[in-house]
């Protein structure tokens, strides 16, 4: 995996939670990118920016500080969205993802290639990009520390489309594994970054050895940790 590549979503990710737009537009600028603009309502936030390796859409993770309670109904609402064919996704992250989409589209010329990447409500909204896109139209994707976003059918219609999916997880993140009373949901098959006190381990999403840590889900240790990986490379565990 291209920890450096990760690192990068990982900043705009972490940057996509700030609120104020003149904040929001230096915290992109100082990570060396032009922002676009932002999109935010009652429970969703974006950010749109560009550089010379693209157009970014980072989706933001629940607003805690902010108490943004919509950010919080839509994570409690995993309800199924029936798509067709048995393909299902939770309903509260799914809603809202229209208008971001349609806000995102708005701002770039038609065809254009968006990399996207979020942190927790954001990146189980990330997950849900081949719902607004063409494959063609899809670059980078990186999740980190999502819950489980969809059944066994919607990965496998969008198994494609998903290829490039990088999946993230940290510690013992209360986080990662939920919901945990319906089995019908789960993360992308395939390979994850599960990141440890020290180094990493590259496993399948199935293997996630769980955990209750609610200390463990921050975009701020996430960031930290790959920094250091970059910094000093460790092998993988």
């Amino acid at each position: 995996m291209d920890l450096a590549a990760i690192l990068a979503a990982a900043r705009r990710a972490n940057a996509a939670y700030v609120i104020n737009p003149a904040q929001s537009r230096g915290a992109f600028e100082a990570l060396g990118y032009s922002w676009i603009g932002q999109f935010r309502d009652g429970d969703s936030q974006a950010v749109l920016s560009r550089s010379a390796a693209g157009v970014f859409l980072s989706i933001s993770g629940t607003r805690f500080s902010a108490v943004k309670l919509g950010d919080l109904f839509d994570d409690m609402d995993v309800r199924p969205v029936d798509l067709g064919d048995g393909v299902q996704v939770t309903r509260g992250a799914f809603d809202g993802c229209g208008d971001i989409w349609a806000w995102a589209k708005a701002q770039v010329p038609r065809g254009t290639v968006f990399n996207v990447e979020g942190h927790s409500l954001g990146g189980w909204r990330t997950s849900y990009t081949p719902l607004f896109l063409p494959s063609e139209q899809i670059g980078s994707l990186h999740a980190f520390e999502p819950p489980k976003g969809a059944n066994g059918a919607y990965y496998e219609r969008y198994a494609v489309a998903l290829s490039s999916l990088v999946i993230v997880g940290h510690g013992k993140d209360a986080w990662f594994g939920y919901p945990r009373l319906d089995g019908r949901w789960m993360h992308r098959p395939g390979e994850m970054l599960h990141l440890l006190d020290e180094g990493y381990q590259v496993i399948d999403t199935g293997a996630w050895p769980g955990g209750l840590d609610l200390g463990d889900h921050s975009m701020d240790l996430v960031v930290s940790r790959l920094a250091a990986l970059v910094e000093k490379p460790l092998e993988a565990a």
